[in-house]
């Protein structure tokens, strides 16, 4: 069987179907449509390569008759759901793995108070869990054991977890942090001088849960893998330690592509296989909205978000639930997913095992986010900053990468240019290598009033300058200015740094001026640094103004000069670069709507074409061969000896649909 070996996930296992309804105690009708005489079909017209199921939701409940002491099995299971989905995936010869809340059961809560979390107040949070309480050997593990030996599922896809933990005050957990640091009362809120050792230690804690089941289940049936949602992803940055098996995330329900674009370019970076589950369903408004009902994504909606994971080497899981709790696939929506499906294995040969083409690192520090924590442990890092860089550089046309520290400071010499976008509390380690790469040759772009206390004025050639929070001031930028604003600003001038334009206090900027630098220029050694010192990124996270876009372009060009791969497109089409044993791959997605996007509606509908779109990339000799992938159009090129400049490929596409590529042969 292609399961037994285990390792069932990426190579070919490229497409996955997650369903999970979340059992709870209201449910009549659990598992009367799921077996294999009514799944079996579906999964053939879907053409998946693995199958997520339901197996125990954040209420607590199993779908399935759990014989486990603890369990809380859902009144509404008639029929073994669990028992349907794998006899139908043991026909296909598919993997099955199973949906099941970790951190986050209310059923287990409600039994078992002294399990729950305990408050700065002392008391118990309902339905979340404490990693060191017995929810996870009296429960959760008797609960995998029974899956793996009953069911043989192939893996499991931990969710509630990263996202639901937050620091408990426990007397077990006072005790060890006490041990662990010899702090005698850990602190009750963020901002008090223990916090970030408190929320430190928290963090370790789940770390460290995670690794419990993690190796149980290894250690009781090798092959099986483990995953747990979104950890070691963009909101958990830093050396990638825990064993899961591979990293996976359910993106958000609406105004998803953007997620897409930071994740997996976070993800890609971790060592491990990895997928994005795409929800294939959204709501116009927030989640629980009752004037706001869930509906089906256009399958174009999914093959955006897709398009973006694909081209960056990851898999791709679909996520459905349709309103019927009987267990039974609805024809046309599969319908619909089956078109994803198509699109999304379509893109296999040509995506997976690639490498990307090294531009722009984007520094996502793990030391500079757990500076300043939030409650909730990892979901409530702070990344604005780094996604405004992302989306303006990506929008600019540079081909971008996150990378934390741990990942830049064995790679930082592959990078052209890096950028720490508003990253204050960077370790001496990554500040002392970024000087010396740049003295080497390095191009880094700083952002942010602190750049100048980390770095150091002469090392950015500008005088420190006073800091002035909040404000706003008008910064010039293509034919015209933008009113930015800032949480501080840095009001400096330049001393062997060149000034980039001069911030102003209106839209008259020739009027107006005053005399602080907008942005400065220095060269370093055989490298450089820019400095914009103000919180750009953010601004543009949150404002995606054009003349904004502009500006950081601006910057960019200056400091960067061209590169061997350029790319002329609309503002809309990301570009991608990877590679791959000779051939280079510059994938372009289009991000446009036939109908944009409102405050009330994030439906991607009618994709429709853009361009044109001109790549130009440096070759010392003709390539072998220059084609269109992924898509149909006329592909025109032509190769330049470099009389009169480097010698060069320049191909011309009409336009792009969705998601094509170009693939030069070297």
């Amino acid at each position: 069987m292609a399961t037994s070996s285990g390792r069932w996930h990426g190579k070919k296992r490229y497409f996955g179907l997650h369903y999970d309804l979340h059992a709870g105690p209201t449910d009549t009708e659990l598992g009367v449509q799921a077996t294999p005489r009514q799944l079996v079909p579906h999964l053939q017209r879907l053409g998946v390569d693995f199958v997520q199921t339901d197996c125990k939701g954040h209420a607590g409940y199993t779908s399935w008759f759990s014989q486990s002491a603890e369990a809380t099995v859902s009144p509404g299971v008639k029929r073994d759901a669990l028992a349907g989905w794998r006899a139908a995936t043991r026909q296909l010869d598919l993997p099955l793995h199973c949906h099941y809340s970790g951190i986050w059961d209310d059923a287990a809560g409600a039994r078992h108070p002294e399990w729950c979390r305990v408050d700065a107040a002392g008391q118990p949070v309902a339905g979340k869990m404490c990693p060191r309480s017995p929810y996870l050997d009296e429960l959760m593990l008797p609960q995998m054991r029974e899956l793996i030996d009953r069911y043989g599922v192939d893996g499991f896809w931990i969710d509630g977890d990263i996202w639901a933990v937050e620091p408990c005050y426990c007397p077990a957990c006072r005790d060890a942090f006490t041990a662990a640091t010899g702090i005698g009362t850990p602190p009750a809120a963020p901002g008090e001088p223990d916090w970030p050792a408190w929320h430190d230690f928290a963090r370790r804690s789940f770390e460290a849960y995670v690794t419990r089941y993690c190796d149980a289940v290894h250690q009781h049936r090798d092959g099986v893998l483990v995953c747990s949602n979104w950890l070691q992803t963009f909101r958990h940055p830093g050396a990638p330690e825990v064993p899961t098996d591979w990293i996976s995330g359910d993106n958000t329900w609406v105004f998803g592509l953007d997620g897409c674009r930071c994740e997996a370019r976070f993800i890609s970076t971790r060592g491990k296989p990895w997928d994005i589950m795409i929800w294939g369903f959204y709501a116009a408004h927030g989640m629980g909205d009752p004037t706001s009902p869930w509906t089906f994504k256009p399958a174009a909606m999914i093959q955006q978000e897709a398009a973006v994971v694909a081209a960056l080497g990851g898999q791709v899981q679909v996520y459905e639930h349709s309103s019927l709790r009987n267990g039974q696939l609805v024809p046309w929506r599969v319908e619909r997913l089956r078109q994803v499906g198509k699109f999304i294995k379509a893109r296999r040969a040509l995506c997976q095992d690639t490498q990307t083409v090294p531009q722009v690192a984007v520094l996502h520090s793990e030391f500079h986010g757990r500076s300043q924590p939030d409650r909730n442990l990892m979901w409530g890092l702070d990344t604005a900053p780094v996604q405004g860089a992302v989306y303006a550089l990506l929008e600019n046309h540079y081909n971008v990468d996150i990378l934390d520290e741990w990942a830049l400071l064995d790679r930082l010499t592959e990078f052209p240019a890096v950028v720490v976008p508003e990253q204050d509390a960077l370790s001496e380690t990554m500040v002392e290598c970024l000087r010396d790469w740049v003295r080497t040759g390095g191009r880094l772009l700083l952002s942010g009033a602190a750049g100048v206390d980390r770095f150091g004025a002469s090392f950015l050639g500008v005088k420190p300058g006073t800091v002035s929070t909040p404000g706003d001031y008008h910064v010039a930028a293509a034919d015209g200015s933008f009113l930015a604003h800032s949480r501080s600003w840095r009001l400096l001038k330049p001393t062997t740094a060149a000034a980039l334009g001069r911030l102003g206090t209106s839209s008259l900027l020739d009027e107006r001026l005053l005399p602080w630098a907008a942005a400065t220029l220095r060269t370093v050694g055989t490298g450089a640094v820019a400095y914009i010192p103000f919180d750009i990124f953010r601004f543009f996270d949150r404002n995606r103004y054009p003349l904004a876009r502009a500006f950081v372009g601006a910057v960019a060009e200056q400091l960067i000069g061209p590169l061997p791969i350029q790319v002329d497109a609309p503002t809309c089409v990301d570009v991608i670069l990877r590679q791959r044993r000779g051939r280079l791959i510059i994938h372009l997605v289009n991000r446009a709507s036939g109908i944009p996007n409102r405050p009330n509606d994030g439906t991607v509908d009618e994709v429709p074409a853009v361009g044109p779109v001109e790549i130009r990339v440096q070759l010392p000799t003709a390539p072998r061969q220059v084609e269109l992938a992924l898509e149909t159009g006329e592909l025109a090129w032509e190769y330049r000896p470099g009389k009169r400049g480097p010698a060069q490929v320049v191909a011309r596409l009409a336009q792009v649909h969705l998601h094509a590529a170009v693939v030069i042969e070297e």
